[in-house]
């Protein structure tokens, strides 16, 4: 006998998103490019901080690298700040530059 799930998917309207608190909005971790990090310097961030696959990882600084920016993680508020955060104080290049990140509201 199998057990049948049912979901429910909703569409979040502007009132939703108004009546939601700004923590439980969901935030965007944006990683942007400069020309002194190396592609190991933020492939091996992502997966260490964020815990990212090496292929993603590398797909991520392909796209920073060309687009010049790229959510690399959309989460709650609190985390996305932490997240930023760490990316920036923790990836440093060979220069003593720090890498530069921001959160938005996804």
């Amino acid at each position: 006998m199998s057990t049948r799930t049912l979901t429910e998917t909703r569409t979040r309207t502007e009132e939703d998103v108004r009546t939601t608190p700004q923590a439980a909005r969901p935030h965007h971790v944006i990683v942007y490019n400069c020309d002194c990090h190396s592609f190991e310097d933020v492939i091996f961030g992502l997966m260490r901080i964020l815990g990212t696959g090496m292929r993603d990882a590398e797909l991520k600084a392909k796209e920073i690298d060309f687009f010049g920016r790229a959510v690399v993680a959309t989460t709650d508020l609190e985390a996305a700040e932490l997240y930023a955060s760490r990316l920036h104080n923790e990836i440093v290049s060979v220069y003593g530059t720090l890498l530069r990140t921001s959160v938005e509201p996804a």
